[in-house]
């Protein structure tokens, strides 16, 4: 899947998001995120599954090398900041688009609300590590104003 592909499915889901849910993103009504972003994927998996990709909110599982797990060798998915300064520690993105116990993880995205997006830049560098350390084809930032015009939608890495 192309990056203008990718980016016209979020189009086509932020378009869904924003004509049936428009109430979510008022600021006053100071909806949390995991609600928009459950929305979000809702809209996201109408057009990955034919695909067979699955969207996932928060997905804190992954294959790993771990064999004492006995639920198929899963742990949670850390990522390793040291370089950073962040020290290592589990994380778990906004939104995946990826195939389930396998390590095909084609997208994450990271949502932010524009009137409560104080951590951007650890967004930022949550999706640049997980392109780097775990093989994510796409990373994407976006952040949601009241009105779809004044929202954006950035694609990683990020300097």
């Amino acid at each position: 899947m192309t990056k203008p592909f990718i980016r016209s499915i979020i189009r086509k889901s932020l378009m869904e998001l924003y004509s049936k849910d428009a109430l979510l993103m008022d600021s006053a009504y100071d909806i949390n995120e995991r609600t928009v972003t459950h929305r979000l994927a809702i809209y996201l998996e109408s057009y990955f599954q034919q695909y067979g990709f699955v969207v996932d909110v928060e997905y804190n599982r992954m294959r790993g090398d771990c064999s004492s797990d006995a639920i198929g060798n899963l742990m949670g998915k850390r990522l390793n900041w040291e370089e950073n300064e962040q020290g290592s520690s589990y994380v778990y993105p906004d939104i995946i688009v990826h195939k389930r116990d396998t390590n095909e993880n084609l997208l994450l995205i990271e949502v932010k609300m524009s009137w409560k997006n104080g951590k951007r830049s650890n967004d930022l560098l949550k999706i640049n590590e997980y392109i780097n350390e775990i093989g994510y084809r796409y990373g994407v930032y976006i952040e949601l104003a009241p009105n779809i015009e004044n929202s954006q939608v950035l694609f990683g890495p990020f300097n």
